[in-house]
């Protein structure tokens, strides 16, 4: 790494050290294929109840989750009280399924703002954002939801395809690397940090590292989330 100000910390002492507190929120951006998911997956048993947001016709990683308690349902609200795990999986079969599909995650959202203290990891948020027009959903749950004690993690590809709140209301950022001019100067300066040093930083990440910017502490960490 260029920055030697910067630690490498290795992902088994990174993970037990991470300080995540409820109704805080975490941002991920990344290509496809860098481990935003991996990562996601392994913060996600940090909170108590935790409800992922699917929205592709299929994901065989999502789909092997019933293996480790999470149940799947198409619709709000999950079968029982007893369900802290759960996939909001509506069916989605071609685009004429993108009207029903954002509906149910709006009446998802609407009713984990009324019941509180839920995480809520959206895979997708350029997708949520842009083909299903929940811009304006979202958006509230970055900015309200800390006040009723409900985390949001939040993944995506392109940070400059993705309202600004995902970035400002996030405590927690991982950034995976890229050469991308619009995407370096949409997440310069988080952390405290100049934009210079996070662009730098960034765009010298080796495949599968990851940039952690804590905003609250502003605090620079460099990890690979390592698989399970």
């Amino acid at each position: 790494m260029a920055h030697d100000d910067v630690p490498f910390v290795d992902w088994a002492d990174f993970l037990p050290r991470f300080k995540w507190r409820q109704g805080e929120h975490v941002a991920l951006v990344g290509p496809t294929g860098q481990g935003k998911t991996t990562l996601a997956l392994q913060l996600l048993p940090l909170r108590k109840w935790t409800t992922i947001v699917a929205t592709k016709p299929r994901d065989r990683t999502l789909a092997g989750l019933a293996r480790e308690g999470y149940v799947r349902v198409g619709a709000w609200p999950p079968p029982s009280d007893q369900a802290n795990r759960v996939i909001l999986w509506p069916p989605w079969r071609d685009a004429r399924d993108n009207g029903t599909q954002a509906l149910a995650i709006r009446d998802a959202i609407n009713g984990i703002f009324q019941a509180g203290s839920w995480c809520v990891f959206c895979d997708d948020v350029q997708h949520l954002t842009g083909k299903l027009r929940l811009g304006g959903e979202l958006e509230t749950l970055w900015l309200q939801a800390r006040s009723l004690n409900i985390s949001v993690v939040a993944a995506t590809q392109r940070p400059r395809h993705v309202p600004l709140e995902m970035w400002n209301q996030s405590t927690h950022v991982f950034m995976w690397g890229t050469a991308d001019e619009d995407d370096l100067r949409r997440i310069g300066g988080l952390g405290g940090a100049s934009s210079k040093t996070i662009r730098s930083i960034v765009a010298e990440l080796p495949r599968y590292h990851v940039l952690y910017v804590n905003n609250r502490d502003r605090k620079l960490v460099v990890t690979k989330a390592e698989r399970r």
